[in-house]
């Protein structure tokens, strides 16, 4: 079980490397509007468009050579489906204080006794060369404690507007650290309605105003509260790119590379494009 600066690895080697405290996550989860996120253990709705963007968004990297982390506690192991464990494609961190769980000897897969020494095991080498991001999955117990805290630098949700029967709930998200980069259109599957949709960090939480600033939070004062976006270029590409100001920029360009240049009776000329839209 990983713990601490020294860590037993399955591999049989000792990590001796120092820590970096500064090692940052992102929360992915779905949950209805009350905040519900299950029944019996077990996700309450089956919505294949939500399958898809949960494995896009802890699957991608930029860097090839690369895979991102997902952390997540026991049940949220045991419950995936054996043939699907551990997740591939991503490495898996498994965070149980049971002495007698046991994952043999599956590759990719690490057990951690706190989200603590998870992240200072994955801010040691040689995960912190290896590893790109780092995602939290779940279950309740694990998000109560990740979703709001100070290493979180973004929540990914998708949003269910039709009321569901849950027994499981985390805490609403903290509107006065985070804001709204990027909310989809409603997408309707299985008669239920929901959307995606990311929040940023842009304050530091009140544990942090107290200490030392973190490099990724951007001030944000009450009479401008636009998100400056080249400060989270962090997030996973396929968000990044869906930013309004982003997708304006990328129209432009795309006029300029690519559209129908006229003339006009201004003699200066027009460059137009039809059928673009910003989505």
């Amino acid at each position: 079980m990983a713990g601490g600066p020294m860590t037993y690895l399955s591999n049989g080697n000792t990590n001796t490397h120092p820590p970096d405290p500064k090692r940052t996550y992102q929360v992915v989860v779905a949950a209805t509007r009350d905040m519900g996120i299950g029944k019996d253990g077990k996700l309450p709705w089956r919505l294949p468009s939500d399958l898809k963007f949960f494995k896009e968004i802890t699957s991608t990297t930029s860097d090839s050579g690369k895979k991102n982390a997902v952390i997540m506690g026991r049940k949220t192991w045991e419950s995936i489906p054996v043939e699907h464990r551990p997740l591939s494609g991503r490495f898996n961190v498994v965070l149980t204080r049971s002495g007698s769980f046991d994952i043999a000897t599956a590759e990719n897969v690490v057990i951690c006794g706190s989200m603590t020494s998870a992240l200072e095991l994955l801010a040691a080498s040689p995960y912190c060369l290896s590893i790109e991001k780092v995602f939290v999955i779940g279950g309740g117990q694990i998000l109560r404690e990740a979703l709001n805290a100070p290493a979180c630098d973004a929540i990914h949700i998708s949003e269910i507007e039709t009321g569901i029967d849950c027994d499981t709930f985390i805490p609403p998200i903290d509107s006065s650290q985070f804001q709204p980069w990027y909310s989809s259109f409603p997408i309707v599957e299985s008669n239920i309605r929901f959307c995606f949709t990311t929040y940023v960090r842009v304050r530091a939480s009140s544990a942090e105003s107290h200490g030392q600033n973190n490099d990724l939070n951007c001030d944000v004062s009450s009479e401008n509260s636009k998100l400056e976006v080249k400060k989270f270029s962090f997030l996973p590409k396929l968000v990044f790119e869906r930013h309004e100001e982003y997708v304006y920029l990328g129209l432009v360009q795309n006029i300029i590379t690519n559209g129908t240049w006229k003339e006009d009776r201004t003699g200066t000329g027009t460059l137009s494009k039809f059928g673009c839209q910003v989505m």
